[in-house]
């Protein structure tokens, strides 16, 4: 359980940490530099990212599964991810000024080519990485974000202060991965060899290959809801939308991300005992209801305050996208665990499948729904996600061991919890008139209640169903 705990910790904070250095740091850098400066690199990154999921492969993945002491099929996925990521890097660079022209902002190639060596760094982190993941060292993981977020934000103002304008977020990326292979190498107990066997990889192609997919439909289901919505609601609603998704956004990248990268080692072939697999799947999925219900539903009852607070009254309307995209901001991080336990078990196609059936159905909600307003486009984002959500149960359940009935009695009931709390927080609201600061405040403690009062009322149980299915420590 320390491991567990402890690790999750560890990554939630390094998230939560580069949130606070963006929060911090954008204010400086943007009276350093131009909007121009910023406006070239977001040219440039979405390409860059897009090619690095090439690169990437999802190798790593299926070998943090690897159990054998053969290290046969490490070294050979590491020439694999080295090659393709060098090989991805040369040819970015060699289109740089194909896309330069395309866009007619002649600055972007030599950016472009500079950034692409971003891909090269990745790829050599991967394979040590996985195995940092495989053994645990989360501590080792944390360590070599920190370093990289705290080395590159010095890069980027000390070249920021020197006047070289767009160099100093190109060289912010580079210096992030730069850093962060340094310490994976350095620290992580993998060491390359001169070996390479296409049998000991072909099946870690195989599975990476699905996982490889998964994040292609991924990121081009994000691209085109961009594209769909500032080309038909126009740049003020986009900017609006994506404000409302980066604030719902965040218990993925607070607690479920986090979950998952820990627990995936840690249930990497669990398909053998299904007792103890469904055992782990419902005692995730009770803790994480436990920790995002209430309070997901509880942020959304209070968005207007929250959004008033931090972020002005002109962002107001964000603040009501927020509140009506809110359950299904709540189910999916919930729901999103069972992921890992389908890919931990070995069936990326199943994560593929279902990627593929949830864009496909939200882009068919989402092209009949932006004609109307931005309003119906929440409306149709949430409704899509949760008719979803019982689909990809249906789907993800049986692969655990686990029915509808056991699903529903380990989450049902802190969406009661939830929902009682928001009717306690709107029954406060309507008789007594609160500023923006006492409303938050009411809101953060009655989530504090539900998710305190939930773990004493079922501390035992919990406690118990983890040391039934994880060893101590």
């Amino acid at each position: 359980m320390k491991k567990l705990v402890t690790g999750t910790a560890l990554i939630s904070s390094v998230n939560i940490l580069r949130l606070i250095v963006q929060f911090v740091s954008l204010p400086l850098l943007a009276r350093l530099l131009t909007p121009e400066d910023y406006g070239i690199v977001a040219m440039a990154m979405p390409i860059v990212l897009f090619v690095m999921l090439f690169a990437d492969s999802g190798l790593a993945s299926s070998l943090v599964r690897e159990k054998s002491e053969d290290m046969t099929p490490w070294h050979s996925c590491f020439w694999l991810t080295t090659g393709l990521g060098a090989s991805f890097c040369l040819l970015l660079a060699a289109l740089s000024p194909v896309v330069s022209y395309w866009m007619d902002e002649p600055t972007l190639s030599p950016v472009m080519a500079a950034l692409a060596t971003v891909i090269l760094l990745q790829s050599l982190t991967l394979i040590p990485g996985a195995a940092l993941q495989q053994e645990g060292m989360f501590g080792r993981i944390a360590l070599a974000e920190i370093a990289g977020i705290i080395v590159s934000l010095g890069v980027a103002i000390w070249a920021a202060l020197n006047g070289l304008g767009v160099w100093a977020l190109v060289g912010q990326q580079i210096a992030l991965y730069a850093v962060r292979l340094f310490f994976n190498a350095v620290l992580s107990p993998y060491r390359p060899r001169l070996v390479f066997s296409w049998g000991s990889a072909k099946g870690h192609v195989v599975f990476g290959w699905n996982v490889f997919a998964s994040s292609v439909v991924g990121f081009g289901s994000r691209s085109a809801e961009n594209i769909i919505i500032g080309r038909f609601r126009g740049a003020a609603e986009l900017g609006y939308y994506g404000m409302a998704f980066q604030f719902a956004r965040l218990p993925w990248m607070i607690v479920t991300g986090p979950l998952q990268y820990v627990l995936y080692p840690l249930v990497a072939g669990a398909d053998k005992d299904l007792a103890k697999l469904r055992a782990q799947a419902l005692l995730a999925s009770k803790v994480l209801a436990i920790l995002l219900f209430a309070p997901m539903l509880l942020i959304g009852a209070a968005s207007v305050p929250i959004f008033d607070l931090l972020l002005s009254e002109k962002w107001r309307e964000a603040a009501y996208v927020f509140a009506m995209i809110i359950p299904a901001a709540a189910v999916q991080p919930v729901i999103g665990i069972l992921g890992t336990f389908v890919l931990a078990i070995g069936r990326p196609d199943i994560q593929f499948k279902l990627t593929v059936h949830s864009t496909v159905l939200w882009m068919a909600c989402l092209l009949s729904s932006v004609w109307f307003s931005l309003t119906a486009v929440a409306i149709a984002f949430t409704v899509s996600t949760l008719v979803f959500s019982l689909w990809s149960l249906r789907v993800m359940l049986p692969l655990v061991g686990c029915s509808f009935r056991d699903y529903g009695k380990a989450v049902g009931g802190q969406i009661f919890v939830g929902a009682v709390a928001v009717a306690i927080y709107a029954a406060i609201a309507l008789t007594w008139p609160m500023t923006d600061v006492e409303s938050i405040f009411v809101a953060m403690s009655l989530a504090g209640l539900c998710v305190l009062g939930s773990f004493l009322v079922q501390w035992k149980r919990i406690l118990g169903d983890y040391k039934a299915v994880l060893p101590a420590g």
